[in-house]
């Protein structure tokens, strides 16, 4: 291989290989974030999109890298070009008009090392798109585990939104029997307990009897399949 093809293919081979490392170090740090976004969870949302961020930016890189060797693919003459030695030794063969023939001949070297550095970078690529299709599994897991808990802390809103409206009906008839009006039940010593356990029985069926209309309107059937799809997923 003549002196200048074997610098051309330094030059690319340490480019792409500063593009592979890059992507191999990212890899890494990314799987090492989302098994601790995981396991951890705190500012996932954030963390992700900086890490995606990353991913986005050296994709970029490459793809340049690519579109720049395309375009030298392209183009037989400047391929045909590259062989200074032999526009040295043999400058005959590249008097204007140059032949197809001679330009398919002298660009096939050059060729054939520009499409195995393409090659690799397109392998590095793919590496990128895989690490990208990860981070949106992880990040949908993450979504999906933050929605589970925001409906168990609707459901549990709900909860107790009946109870207390079920205390303040409660609280609405000692009000109404704390009155200081005659109504003959103060010659009754039976009509305290009475009224206090009616009065817990009546908030008790109360609070069950709007737990089943929310059940029967799908209100808790709801929020049971999204906690259940949600470790299912897990």
């Amino acid at each position: 291989m003549p002196f200048e093809l074997q610098s051309v293919d330094a030059v690319i081979t340490s480019v792409t290989s500063m593009l592979h490392q890059d992507t191999l170090d990212l890899t890494v740090d990314c799987h090492y974030e989302m098994n601790f976004i995981r396991i951890q969870g705190e500012s996932a949302p954030e963390r992700l999109r900086q890490l995606k961020d990353y991913v986005n930016a050296l994709q970029r890189r490459v793809q340049g890298f690519i579109r720049a060797i395309n375009l030298i693919l392209d183009d037989d003459e400047d391929m045909a070009l590259m062989n200074l030695s032999r526009l040295i030794t043999h400058p005959e063969r590249f008097i204007q008009p140059v032949s197809e023939e001679i330009i398919h001949e002298e660009s096939d070297e050059p060729e054939l090392i520009l499409e195995g550095h393409l090659q690799q970078a397109l392998n590095t690529v793919n590496s990128l798109e895989l690490l990208k299709g990860q981070l949106d599994s992880t990040e949908t897991a993450v979504n999906m585990n933050l929605d589970g808990v925001r409906n168990k802390l609707l459901f549990i809103n709900t909860l107790v939104t009946v109870a207390s409206f079920c205390t303040a009906v409660a609280s609405l008839v000692g009000s109404i029997f704390g009155m200081n009006l005659v109504n003959h039940l103060e010659e009754n010593e039976n009509a305290f307990i009475q009224v206090v356990v009616g009065t817990l029985v009546g908030t008790f069926f109360l609070f069950i009897s709007m737990l089943f209309l929310f059940y029967q309107a799908s209100t808790f059937k709801k929020l049971d399949v999204s906690s259940a799809q949600y470790r299912g997923r897990d």
